[in-house]
């Protein structure tokens, strides 16, 4: 890759948007493939088509809402990574949360300001970093499951004591990523801190309506709704701060 090679001739090149379509269209036909695989397990079991039907057709609904959460990060994260490379991070593997993170570490790294500004200055090459970064560390979770995942959720599932070392392990998990994002949100800029703790509530106060009865619906719906009013606020936030 030449050094004449921009970030920005990379994220609108055709060779990128080419290998990213047919690592798409992969993903979508393998999904295909194990649905007709389920669909036709189903009927074997004696499922009828029409109670198929009902269970597919719920699952579609209930799948648009909270999607919006992943548009909504899709839009966040093209002005930092560009439109193709974003699509592709987020529609296979990748967060938003750990996106941002990476990217943010790496301009902070080469000495960029902010993420616009990597975008508008990085080299083709520092680029390379940012994407092997993003790529490799994904890919390290896979490494962990491929050996060790079916042996750990056999083991989670066997045990019923309320006590056993699966609650302890999921509360760690959460402890590490509340420890790992939380102070970044916060300490880093004034606005953003505020849009966090706008979207947190509206988590908080969605999660007290949801556990009224007959609205427990509303748990499918909360991260989409937290994060589209958090973004909303930010146009408040902005105007209040800047």
């Amino acid at each position: 890759m030449s050094n004449a090679t921009s970030m920005k001739d990379i994220i609108s090149s055709p060779l990128l948007l080419i290998l990213i379509g047919i690592g798409l269209l992969y993903i979508v036909g393998f999904s295909l493939v194990y649905l007709k695989k389920a669909y036709t397990h189903c009927l074997e079991l004696g499922i009828s088509k029409e109670d198929l039907t009902k269970v597919i057709k719920s699952s579609l609904v209930f799948s648009i809402v909270p999607s919006l959460s992943i548009v909504v990060g899709l839009f966040a994260l093209i002005s930092v990574l560009g439109t193709v490379w974003s699509w592709w991070r987020l529609s296979v593997i990748g967060s938003l949360s750990y996106e941002s993170l990476i990217s943010s570490a790496v301009a902070s790294t080469m000495g960029f300001a902010t993420n616009a500004e990597m975008l508008e200055q990085a080299t083709g090459r520092q680029f390379g970093v940012v994407m092997i970064l993003m790529s490799i560390g994904m890919l390290s979770g896979f490494c962990i499951l491929l050996p060790f995942g079916k042996k750990l959720s056999m083991s989670v599932n066997k045990s019923e004591d309320s006590n056993s070392w699966k609650y302890v392990l999921s509360g760690t998990f959460m402890l590490c990523l509340f420890a790992v994002y939380i102070p970044v949100l916060l300490i880093g800029d004034t606005i953003q801190a505020a849009v966090m703790l706008t979207g947190l509530v509206i988590a908080v106060g969605l999660g007290v309506i949801a556990s009224r009865p007959g609205l427990k619906w509303l748990n499918d719906f909360i991260m989409a709704f937290s994060m589209i009013g958090g973004m909303v606020s930010s146009i408040f936030w902005c105007k209040l701060f800047q």
